[in-house]
């Protein structure tokens, strides 16, 4: 998923925006603020703190190179561009696929990272409280894109409780026009319908942890239980189970260009209340 959008697609920054303006017309005080914050400057905060985690240039130590367990610096690409197959313990950032371990592996990993992020932000403060909760909205808004991973049908009515299906891998030799055929990680989804049903599913599910966080600062006695109760119909296994997308073989092409046609279809009907809102009904589940 791409970063910026506009009126016809929506990027991270207006997922999180969408989110933050529901956050606040729920939980804000009389004096419009939530925990002294006005809505534009925790939206801008919380987007800075998120869109680092696809910052394009960084230096660091890749953990576990290639599986080996070994560990090895890095500096140049940021670690959102590192292959799977090189730096698979970065991928749960993103919501995606570690080729190297089993799908329910991967969305155990992945549902975790989340989860530690939100942890970690609720004992943080300032700055460092926002580095964390952006972390988490980032991988969470990813689990919505059809890049990343592949949820049942029903979020393409903009259910963001759609089970998951499938974690895509990621390599980035597609971006300059090389199919190294070990690359599921389809950029055609990077552009969501403004009013799709990912688009929908993705800002309720921001809004919802963003809530979750919030309310748990709020009263700390519960915040353990609100977490686990806010997060866990978002990250679900799909009845079918999980599986990784590790080949773009004809099966998986076919299913892509299915799920290209529901985002689309969905993103041309008109739905009531806007960006972020439910709509009735359903399109199933898949399988």
């Amino acid at each position: 998923m791409r970063q910026h959008g506009n009126q016809r697609w929506s990027g991270h920054r207006e997922l999180t925006t969408a989110a933050v303006d529901r956050l606040y017309a729920v939980l804000a005080g009389p004096d419009g603020r939530i925990r002294g914050l006005g809505r534009d400057r925790y939206a801008a905060q919380l987007d800075r703190a998120q869109a680092h985690q696809d910052r394009p240039f960084a230096a660091g130590l890749i953990r576990n190179f290639a599986n080996t367990g070994r560990t090895f610096p890095y500096a140049g690409l940021g670690p959102t561009l590192h292959s799977a197959y090189t730096n698979p313990d970065v991928q749960r950032q993103h919501f995606l696929a570690d080729p190297f371990r089993s799908g329910p592996a991967n969305l155990r990993v992945a549902a975790g990272f989340i989860a530690t992020e939100l942890r970690r932000a609720r004992r943080k403060s300032g700055r460092e409280m926002m580095r964390h909760l952006g972390a988490a909205v980032h991988a969470m808004q990813d689990s919505y894109s059809g890049a990343h991973a592949w949820r049942d049908y029903a979020v393409y009515s903009g259910d963001p409780t759609a089970a998951v299906r499938a974690l895509h891998v990621f390599t980035p030799a597609h971006l300059v026009g090389i199919d190294d055929g070990r690359n599921t990680h389809a950029g055609a989804f990077d552009q969501p319908p403004a009013r799709s049903g990912t688009v929908r599913a993705a800002v309720e599910a921001t809004y919802r942890i963003l809530t979750a966080h919030e309310l748990g600062l709020r009263d700390p006695g519960r915040a353990e239980l609100v977490l686990r109760e806010t997060l866990e119909p978002l990250v679900r296994a799909s009845d079918a189970g999980v599986v990784v997308g590790l080949l773009p073989d004809t099966e998986w092409r076919a299913e892509r260009d299915r799920r290209l046609e529901l985002d689309k279809s969905a993103g041309q009907r008109p739905v009531e209340g806007g960006i972020g809102v439910l709509s009735d009904g359903g399109v199933g589940a898949c399988g």
